[in-house]
């Protein structure tokens, strides 16, 4: 019996130890790590990593005690030293934890990797030490080694595969975003199947979270992302461009040639004057002959005249991105009119300013129409032949 009382012994010092150190050599650490200026201690503190490190040491003084205290030939020798072995598996794998809750919590912010999807890896890191540790586990317990543990597992894969099926996915799909950079917390993302587009805000090992712009939040599963394709804007923010695609619609009936009183006139606009002067110089060499038909000589449109203002107005405007493409085209004419699309970038990418600066230059073009003796088109009223506002065509009838 003195061999069982010699381990209980043994059993309460390392237990009073660990109190001790719990209780008041916690404590003491807080204070120092307060008044140091290096904020590691504190952290290492805060995520658990010290607390979780002491549980070790009840560990390693019955282990270092028990061949003095125990034959090893005794039953109880095999118990304990097993049950010692498991102890350490359990509480490494708190440690090693607690230890990527560290690293994650300087990934979260630091400048460079904060955008970085590494969450889901060190999810992955930790769902690995698990796996370990329930290996080292059973090994103690069976009595088998490791290596016997992981051959019988595998006998079993095929099984395991058809039941957590979508947990793998998930994991390996969550990897493949990670390694690759497929997706950042903060990137803008549109993803049609699930009718999600929105802001990124969370990206695990198995999902991820998106906060759409109505507020609503969806949750995709990783697995989904890799499977099928999603639009991410993201590189449209790092450019430093957006992109403005929109057409004015212009009445085919208001297109036709400049007089020379009309050229004359708009040569008073000073960012088109250059324009209007080159023209002048070339159409005066072209139009040498007295032929008084007007289609045997080169003329200037309105409509040509209005594009190139448009081009030079996006050229002196200081919120459109110069380095990027910059045009004004004529598309193929439709029943609604003749389309004139603004090709441009702003040099900004928020929506908001983005959108204000959209509608200030289309708030301008259309007011400029008139100035080319141009107009928009819209559809005419069938009643009058003329155009009549929506709501009050309901009242004609």
């Amino acid at each position: 019996m003195e061999k069982y009382y010699n381990l209980a012994i043994t059993l309460g010092v390392a237990l009073g130890i660990y109190l001790l150190l719990h209780f008041i050599g916690m404590r003491i650490l807080r204070a120092v790590a307060k008044r140091t200026k290096n904020k590691l201690d504190d952290i290492l503190i805060e995520k658990k990593v010290v607390s979780q490190a002491i549980l070790l040491i009840p560990g390693v003084i019955v282990s270092a005690a028990l061949p003095q205290v125990l034959p090893s030939n005794d039953f109880a020798f095999e118990v304990v030293s097993k049950a010692i072995s498991i102890w350490f598996a359990i509480v490494g794998l708190r440690v090693f934890s607690s230890f990527l809750n560290v690293v994650e919590f300087y990934n979260d912010r630091n400048e460079r990797t904060k955008s970085r999807p590494m969450k889901g890896l060190f999810q992955a890191l930790k769902l690995i030490a698990f796996c370990v540790c329930v290996v080292l586990i059973i090994s103690q317990v069976s009595g088998k080694s490791p290596v016997f543990i992981l051959s019988a597992l595998g006998a079993a894969a095929t099984v395991l595969i058809l039941i957590f099926r979508d947990s793998i996915l998930g994991v390996v799909s969550g990897l493949q975003i990670n390694i690759s950079d497929l997706l950042r917390k903060g990137d803008w993302i549109e993803i049609a199947k699930h009718d999600a587009d929105g802001t990124v805000i969370d990206i695990t090992l198995t999902s991820v979270k998106i906060r759409n712009w109505d507020q609503t939040v969806s949750v995709i599963p990783a697995y989904d992302l890799i499977t099928n394709s999603f639009k991410n804007w993201r590189g449209m923010v790092d450019s430093g461009g957006r992109r403005i695609k929109r057409s004015l619609f212009i009445d085919v009936k208001s297109i036709r040639f400049l007089t020379d009183e009309e050229v004359e006139r708009l040569s008073k606009i000073e960012i088109l004057a250059p324009y209007l002067k080159q023209k002048v110089c070339e159409l005066g060499a072209q139009n040498c002959s007295e032929d008084p038909l007007m289609l045997n000589k080169t003329h200037m449109t309105n409509i040509g005249t209005f594009r190139a203002y448009c081009n030079a107005y996006l050229q002196n405007n200081p919120k459109i991105h110069k380095k990027m493409t910059l045009m004004t085209r004529q598309l193929q004419p439709t029943a609604e009119g003749l389309p004139l699309e603004i090709y441009a970038f702003t040099n900004i990418t928020n929506w908001v300013e983005y959108e204000n600066i959209q509608s200030d230059i289309f708030d301008h073009l259309i007011a400029a129409l008139s100035k080319f003796e141009l107009k928009l088109f819209q559809y005419p009223s069938l009643v009058t032949g003329e155009w009549v506002p929506v709501h009050k065509q309901e009242n004609l009838g």
